[in-house]
């Protein structure tokens, strides 16, 4: 019995090894490059009123004095209290936001594109973000949900 079901396993192997997960010329395909500026090709940006946010900035700490923005293009100013340059980078903000930086004893601001949720901001300078200069922020997905949320931090009555 054990000589009869050789040959049918020689006939298996030899027609599975002509089988492929792969189609023939997939080999050589290459990924599709969108070219930027065709529809659907360029990077998804955040939509909506956006607002304005500040930040006190010194060795080695945030503190966030404004914070109640909604999604969009918001423009974040930062001061900086101490001697030293410090920034505030945004981790995984749109392409095209702008890094708020401010040497010594300046104000600086830039223009930062944000979708609703909370954002990791860290100073990029060397050791920096280590020492303590990391905060969070959150991006609200309605002006309304901004307003109401600064209402209830008692910063300011509801509109």
């Amino acid at each position: 019995m054990r000589l009869r079901s050789l040959p049918a396993l020689a006939v298996s192997a030899a027609l599975l090894a002509g089988c492929s997960a792969v189609p023939e010329g997939a080999v050589s395909a290459a990924a599709l490059v969108c070219p930027p500026g065709d529809l659907g090709c360029d990077p998804v940006q955040p939509v909506g009123p956006g607002g304005d946010l500040a930040l006190d900035m010194g060795n080695f700490f945030f503190d966030v004095t404004d914070a109640f923005a909604a999604t969009g293009a918001v423009e974040v100013t930062v001061t900086n209290v101490s001697d030293a340059y410090h920034n505030a980078q945004f981790l995984g903000a749109a392409d095209g936001s702008d890094l708020p930086e401010a040497d010594g004893g300046a104000t600086g601001t830039g223009t930062v594109l944000l979708f609703p949720g909370e954002w990791t901001v860290i100073c990029t300078v060397p050791g920096h973000r280590a020492a303590g200069m990391e905060t969070t922020i959150t991006i609200y997905a309605t002006g309304d949900e901004a307003v109401a949320a600064e209402a209830a931090a008692g910063d300011a009555p509801a509109m």
